[in-house]
Formats: structure tokens, sequence, C-alpha cells
């Protein structure tokens, strides 16, 4: 069984698997972000480097849109990021490759990840 490319973290601390298009050329690209702005309920969205292995995709205006997301503020302290509460729904994928481009979840990127929201 594949795993999903990405996981959908909500306000409720429940996860939702997704398949993101992750090419790197314009039609996937623009999938993705059709994919991006539908599961994160936003116009404008931002990444936040979580590690080397993840990235946690945001509402860029979810401050103004939606309740504080604790398990992705606790997520994102975990790895320094203490500067702020995260909001909204965030999706959570692999990190970038060497050209920046994000990667989607492999399975043991998966098995850290959920091992690490546990340990929360």
């Amino acid at each position: 069984m594949k795993p999903p490319s990405a996981l959908l973290l909500t306000c409720g601390a429940q996860l939702v698997a997704l398949d993101v298009p992750f090419g790197h050329d314009e039609k996937s690209s623009a999938e993705r972000s059709v994919v991006l702005r539908a599961a994160l309920r936003c116009d404008r969205f931002d990444v936040v480097a979580l590690t080397r292995q993840w990235d946690m995709w945001i509402d860029d205006e979810g401050l103004y849109n939606h309740p504080v997301n604790p398990a992705a503020t606790a997520l994102a302290r975990r790895f320094g990021f203490t500067h702020q509460h995260y909001h909204g729904p965030v999706l959570l994928t692999g990190g970038p490759d060497a050209e920046g481009n994000t990667l989607p979840l492999l399975r043991q990127q998966l098995i850290g990840l959920l091992l690490t929201l546990e340990d929360l």
C-alpha cells in the first residue's frame, strides 16, 4: 500500500491522508496550488520548513481566518518555531529537494511524523 503524499492536521488534531500532485512542471504546480487552497481553506498559503525532512503548509492569513491549531503550534515549537501560534488546518509534506521543490512524504518520513505527533 502506497503511503499518502501529505497529511492534513486539523485544528481538532485529526489527521487526514491526502494525495497531492508533486510534479515539478507547470501543470503539477497549478494542481498542487488548487489542492493546497482547498485543504487549507484559504486563498494564500505559505510554507514553514520544520526540518530538512518535513514542510508545514499554512494559510498565510490564518490568524484572521481560523482558530489556533494547538497540535500544529506544538509541532512547530518542537523544532524551534516558538515565535507564534499557527492557525487553521496545516498540510504536512516531505521537505524540499536540492532545488527547493517540496516532495511527498516517504514511508519513513510518515512514520517519523506520526511518532512525533503522538509524542506531543
